[in-house]
């Protein structure tokens, strides 16, 4: 049933990602007088996403656990994400509520005598209140974790074609 409806959200998504793509699209084409209305709908589009991003993620999180994830590819994952959140804890560009969940991400993916996989789980499960967050201060979720964890993110992605 959750991987009926992961595929269900992430057509969703999809579809609601295109319209974004579009409106922004056209944002650059367009005359200033025109240019208020299409924020208004981008702004629309990413307040009717963001239920979606969520649930996805939170399904997601719930499907890994039942999943088998074999070595390495975690390994590589979680270096990423280890190398990658030292590297935005420095930074000033994210805000203070971004970093404390960076913090936690590091802090779930460093605990000793741990597998690489579980680690990745536990990482996981902590996207769905990342997403919210994000939200709230205006960070584009699926950009933030595109640019900074692009393995994270495609190994996501792997694993909700596989639920």
């Amino acid at each position: 049933m959750s991987s009926d409806r992961l595929r269900q959200v992430k057509r969703s998504l999809d579809r609601l990602r295109k319209q974004l793509a579009g409106a922004e699209d056209t944002l650059t084409s367009i005359a200033k007088e025109e240019q208020a209305r299409i924020k208004i709908k981008i702004a629309d589009l990413k307040a009717e996403m963001q239920p979606f991003k969520e649930e996805y993620w939170q399904i997601l999180a719930s499907e890994s656990e039942a999943l088998d994830i074999p070595e390495p590819a975690p390994e590589v994952v979680v270096a990423e994400i280890v190398e990658k959140v030292g590297q935005l804890q420095t930074s000033q560009q994210y805000p203070d509520k971004v970093l404390e969940w960076l913090q936690k991400i590091y802090a779930q993916v460093s605990q000793p005598e741990t597998t690489a996989a579980a680690q990745l789980k536990g990482a996981l499960s902590l996207v769905p209140p990342f997403v919210n967050l994000s939200y709230e201060v205006e960070l584009d979720t699926d950009r933030f974790l595109r640019t900074n964890f692009p393995t994270f993110t495609k190994w996501a992605e792997n694993l909700a074609k596989k639920s």
